[in-house]
C-alpha cells in the first residue's frame, strides 16, 4: 500500500473511540506483509465503509447487501494506489451514484472482520470507516449490490 494511504490510516490511531486492540491488528498487518489490497492477491486486505449520515435529520443510509446477506453501510475494497478516503469517494459514486468531496468525509472507526465466503478472495477485512456528512436524498444504489437500501432513523441503530 502506498505511503499516503498509510498516513491516512495512522492518523486514525489517535481517535479515542477506536479499540486499541484493533489498532494493534492494523499495525501487525502492515508489518507482516508487503501487499495489502485484494487486487494484489492478498486475502487479508484493507477495505472502506462509508456511512451516509444526516446529523440534522438524525438518519443514516444502509443497504441490504446481496453478498453480505445483511443491512450494512456501503463500502468497498481499497485499490492499489488509493487512500481510504479516495476509495470511499470512488465507491460512493459507483454504488450510490453520488459524487462527494473529501471535506464531506469524517474518519470514524477501524474494525477487523473475518469473511467466510469461499472463492471470494477474502478471508479477513481490515475496515476503515468514514461518516459521509450529506443531507437525506435519493441515492440510485446499484441493484447488483443491494436488494434494497434507504435512510433510517438513527435511534434504531448506532449512537454517533
Amino acid at each position: 500500500m502506498f505511503q499516503p494511504a498509510w498516513d491516512e490510516i495512522e492518523k486514525m490511531y489517535l481517535i479515542s473511540r477506536i479499540d486499541p486492540a484493533t489498532i494493534i491488528q492494523f499495525k501487525e498487518l502492515k508489518s507482516s506483509q508487503t501487499t495489502h489490497t485484494k487486487n494484489e492477491g492478498n486475502p487479508h486486505h484493507y477495505c472502506t465503509f462509508f456511512l451516509p449520515y444526516d446529523k440534522q435529520a438524525g438518519q443514516i443510509y444502509l443497504g441490504n447487501h446481496i453478498k453480505a446477506g445483511d443491512w450494512i453501510s456501503p463500502g468497498g475494497h481499497i485499490e492499489p494506489g488509493e487512500t481510504p478516503s479516495l476509495t470511499s469517494i470512488r465507491e460512493m459514486k459507483e454504488e450510490l451514484g453520488v459524487e462527494i468531496t473529501p471535506s464531506m468525509l469524517e474518519p470514524w472507526d477501524l474494525s477487523v472482520k473475518s469473511i467466510d465466503r469461499p472463492g471470494s478472495g477474502c478471508t479477513l477485512h481490515y475496515d476503515i470507516w468514514h461518516l459521509v456528512h450529506i443531507p437525506v436524498q435519493y441515492f440510485a444504489y446499484l441493484k447488483s449490490e443491494y436488494y434494497d437500501a434507504g435512510w433510517f432513523p438513527l435511534r434504531y441503530h448506532i449512537k454517533i
